[in-house]
């Protein structure tokens, strides 16, 4: 869409003075309470078995991670504005709109960058109870990094804001702008699950739900601020849509970290439950926001401007919430619920593994989006008069039914305790999932349900700026997919890193996902139902298959032949009753590397038989198509082929006679 059609109001000057200074104000005032917030915590005694940092040190930590998420906010509200609230030109470029905004997302990402930054020395410090210059020795800061999982959440998010600010002025691709957007809502949920959600019984909950909470109020946030930014009625009315189920997710998050963080404490009794109180007003005025909206009137961008105050006044709460102790922290644990939130005392039994245990609830949360998603899609499609095959709705559905059983029952439980099932969680998530997920062809679902937007992009358009950006294409090439599907197993699983992640939640998590990410990646170049840019042809389809069957077997075969226990630093620390031994946890190993040889060879000749069968169909529609195209006089490529056969037998009948003359002549 040219930038002819874009409304002239997407511009700085379109922002109403009562607005910016009830903003200003909201800025004001989140300072000084954070500034309150870490007088009033130097005052307190320190926990037991732990060191209080001194009143500098908390304050400077406050006062970084307030600067960081009112400037994170900023940033990506910018960049919510040019993806969700303007057009795109044709050639996938950004209009003259969303060029004038996204110089605003490269100055306010600088703050970012330099606060986060600052809260890799600033964190760690007041996490471990000691003044902030001992965490600027150079010597140390990489120690007091690597030992503080919030520390490297600030790195990454310093890392990616950075990445933000080159692209702000580097590029002019509007995926580029989509790409900023979704990474910096993933370096916050970063920040958010290493913070006070990582402490005692049920925080694997609590971490799940953090992660939910992110994903829904950093969106809606950015999402109130882009479009106010955006200035028009439509872009009014698309936040107006987003809201109920963004602020029903979020309220819904903050509830079960909530509970964890409170340990049965009530609400008034702490601090920390007067801050949690105050992020639920704030939510309920941003439901009220909505009601008058929606009920009263007033639907344009300039009733928006409230939502970005409540969103100053939110981020404010959370910055006190993430640094005020919490009543789980005075809760004894043991070495088993400090790693995993939870114990396991019980030795697996088939009924215990197949029936329903404590779930995941992040994959919970996800397998229901995707199977609702996907869901509303086909019913889109069909609305618009576009069939849709019902064998990629059932692969579809299987793939996530699958991912549910494996998240309701005791496999999950047992994998997170025991590296046999672990491997038999893993290699499904890693070959099965992918394998069913891409024949249900999503993107092309996305397309199906698309209709292009006139001032705004539509999932079809973002999916085609998407697929046509370099980074996309990177990922996606058949080098860079085959060597993250194979070389990922290697990296993780035979380094120090595998006992890393095991030891966090949200980091288990994280390389689960990983995982079913690479081989979806994969998978899509073999069996792929959607038809992407490079189709590679079945023979080259065939031999990447076989290519990695000998790499799954070199895998299977270092487990089984390793003289050293695998994760030993994590399974031999939380000490499970059945596996108390370095014998038992070596027998569990080799029975892990024939779990892996198993299930990641049987799936690859399924996979072999799908790409024979595709490969069967292409042929016969490539073949059906000639023919009816020689039938109907279109193609008289054949009839020349026919007419050259027979020119050469008139030759060579030629030269037959010619010879047999010869032989009879004196």
């Amino acid at each position: 869409m040219s930038s002819t059609s874009q409304s002239s109001s997407v511009v700085p000057s379109r922002r109403t003075t009562t607005v910016l200074l009830a903003v200003v104000g909201a800025v004001v005032a989140a300072y000084v309470a954070i500034w309150l917030v870490g007088l009033d915590l130097a005052t307190r005694p320190p926990l037991p078995a732990r060191i209080q940092s001194d009143a500098t040190t908390g304050i400077i930590s406050l006062l970084g991670d307030l600067t960081a998420r009112l400037a994170a906010l900023g940033t990506l509200g910018v960049l919510s504005a040019v993806v969700g609230f303007t057009a795109r030109n044709e050639d996938h470029t950004l209009t003259d709109a969303g060029q004038r905004l996204l110089p605003w997302a490269g100055r306010l990402g600088q703050v970012w960058f330099a606060a986060s930054v600052l809260n890799t020395f600033a964190n760690p410090a007041y996490v471990n109870g000691v003044p902030i210059h001992t965490t600027m020795r150079p010597d140390a800061w990489w120690t007091f990094l690597w030992s503080s999982p919030s520390g490297l959440a600030w790195l990454t998010s310093a890392l990616i804001a950075l990445a933000i600010v080159v692209a702000s002025y580097a590029s002019r691709h509007w995926a580029s702008t989509l790409i900023g957007l979704v990474a910096g809502v993933i370096a916050l949920a970063f920040v958010s699950v290493t913070g006070n959600v990582t402490v005692g019984l049920n925080h694997d909950w609590a971490t799940d739900a953090a992660v939910a909470l992110t994903f829904t109020a950093v969106p809606l946030m950015t999402a109130a601020l882009g479009a106010w930014l955006g200035g028009s009625p439509a872009s009014a009315m698309r936040y107006q849509r987003l809201v109920p189920p963004l602020l029903v997710v979020a309220v819904a998050g903050h509830a079960v970290v909530a509970w964890q963080q409170l340990a049965g404490v009530p609400l008034n009794a702490t601090p920390y439950g007067l801050w949690t109180i105050a992020i639920f007003v704030i939510l309920g005025l941003f439901a009220l926001s909505w009601a008058v909206r929606q009920f009263v009137g007033g639907r344009t961008a300039g009733s928006i401007g409230r939502d970005v105050v409540l969103s100053v006044a939110y981020v404010a709460c959370l910055t006190a919430e993430n640094h005020i102790p919490t009543p789980r922290f005075l809760e004894p644990q043991s070495i088993m619920v400090n790693y995993l939130g939870y114990e396991v005392t019980v030795a697996p039994t088939i009924e215990k593994l197949v029936t329903f245990a404590r779930p995941n609830l992040l994959w919970v949360a996800v397998v229901v989006f995707a199977l609702g998603a996907y869901l509303a899609g086909v019913l889109r499609a069909r609305s618009l008069g576009r069939r849709w095959p019902i064998g990629r709705t059932i692969a579809w559905a299987a793939a996530w039914l699958l991912t549910l059983f494996l998240a309701v029952t005791g496999l999950w439980e047992y994998s997170t305790v025991q590296y046999s099932w672990h491997m038999v969680v893993h290699m499904t998530v890693n070959m099965l999932v992918p394998v069913l997920g891409v024949l249900g062809a999503p993107l092309s679902l996305v397309r199906a349900a698309s209709t292009p937007g006139e001032d705004h992009v539509s999932l079809g358009d973002a999916l085609d700026s998407l697929e046509s950006h370099r980074l996309w294409q990177t990922l996606t090439s058949p080098p860079v997919a085959w060597l993250m599907y194979v070389g990922s197993l290697f990296a993780v699983y035979f380094t120090p890193a595998f006992s890393w992640l095991m030891k966090y939640h949200w980091a288990h998590q994280l390389m689960l996902i990983f995982f079913m990410m690479t081989g979806y990646f994969f998978f899509t170049m073999i069996i792929g139902a959607d038809r992407t840019s490079k189709q590679l042809p079945h023979l080259l389809k065939l031999a990447l298959v076989i290519s990695i069957m000998p790499f799954h077997a070199v895998f299977a075969v270092g487990i089984l032949s390793s003289q050293t226990l695998l994760g030993a630093t994590f399974y031999e620390t939380i000490e499970v009753p059945w596996l108390a031994d370095h014998a038992a946890l070596m027998a569990d190993q080799n029975i892990a590397g024939q779990a892996s040889w198993f299930l990641g060879e049987v799936p690859l000749f399924v996979v072999i038989a799908a790409l024979a069968a595709q490969w069967f169909r292409s042929d016969s529609r490539e073949a059906s198509t000639i023919d009816d195209a020689v039938d109907s006089g279109h193609d008289d490529s054949f009839d020349a082929y026919n007419d050259m056969l027979a020119e050469l037998a008139k030759r060579d009948e030629q030269r037959a006679r010619e010879a047999t003359l010869k032989r009879f002549e004196p």
